[in-house]
């Protein structure tokens, strides 16, 4: 990047601030918008994560009896992990059409356009956050307890914040110029989820791999998301702390990968006009 991209780019994050209104304004309408129309509006934010661990519940926990070596559900495993998994993928989706889908915007309104994919993003978040509520009932009625360590939860959600919005605004860009983008992204997103330990805990990656492939548990580490998604999993079931230096380096792959998408936007958003 040029020297003349650095201001560029502080001063576009400071317009988030200043626009934070116009923001909110935009995340809410979006939140709302969202079950316009359906009787339950707002509430299938709550219902639609009971609806899937309901259904979690009757096919692993009655139907196939998976059980794993923790004290809980494979059930509640399997929630803990989806919905920050959801929260990523419906961030990445989402934010690849946040630019081509606003086009009447980008075209006839000035205002900042970075304000689009973080949009999409902050309002995948509070749908992560309510989640999370349901979550919290859910480990109280079985029985799983809360602990201490869940003050690290902040920390967790950042680091997945600025991961998500890394994304959003490099496929956001990305999507602009080469629109099969947007095509191929929900297969890519897919195939993610499946090397990444949302379905399956990684101790048993280590023990089924510990004596052909012992640099299978190392490679699946490489994966950002590995480090965030067993954080969560170790905070909120197994009581204790993430495995620090797998998510020290998931956070700095979350903060290289954000300053240089936002660096990219900032550079080709002068060209969104042209294109949509």
């Amino acid at each position: 990047m040029g020297g003349g991209e650095k201001p560029l780019m502080y001063s576009d994050l400071k317009q988030l601030a200043e626009y934070r209104e116009l923001l909110r304004t935009l995340v809410s309408k979006d939140i709302r918008s969202r079950y316009k129309g359906s009787v339950l509006g707002f509430a299938w934010n709550f219902a639609i994560p009971v609806l899937q661990l309901l259904v979690f519940w009757l096919l692993f926990g009655i139907i196939v009896k998976v059980k794993l070596e923790g004290a809980y559900p494979y059930a509640v495993f399997l929630f803990t992990g989806l919905l920050p998994w959801n929260f990523l993928a419906n961030s990445i989706i989402g934010g690849s059409v946040s630019i081509v889908g606003n086009a009447n915007l980008v075209k006839k309104i000035y205002f900042p356009l970075q304000i689009l994919p973080a949009t999409t993003v902050i309002s995948q978040f509070i749908s992560l956050l309510l989640g999370m509520i349901v979550l919290a009932v859910v480990i109280l009625v079985f029985g799983i307890g809360l602990s201490g360590y869940l003050l690290l939860l902040p920390l967790v959600f950042l680091v997945q914040l600025v991961f998500a919005a890394g994304l959003a605004y490099l496929f956001g860009c990305a999507n602009v110029f080469f629109r099969d983008v947007q095509h191929i992204l929900g297969i890519l997103v897919m195939a993610w989820m499946y090397v990444t330990p949302v379905l399956y805990p990684m101790s048993q990656v280590a023990d089924r791999t510990a004596d052909k492939y012992p640099w299978a548990t190392t490679l699946m580490h490489l994966n950002p998301m590995t480090g965030i998604i067993t954080a969560y999993q170790q905070i909120i079931l197994d009581h204790q702390p993430p495995d620090w230096p797998w998510f020290g380096y998931s956070a700095i792959v979350a903060v290289v990968l954000f300053v240089a998408s936002f660096s990219m936007f900032n550079h080709f958003k002068f060209r969104f006009e042209e294109e949509v």
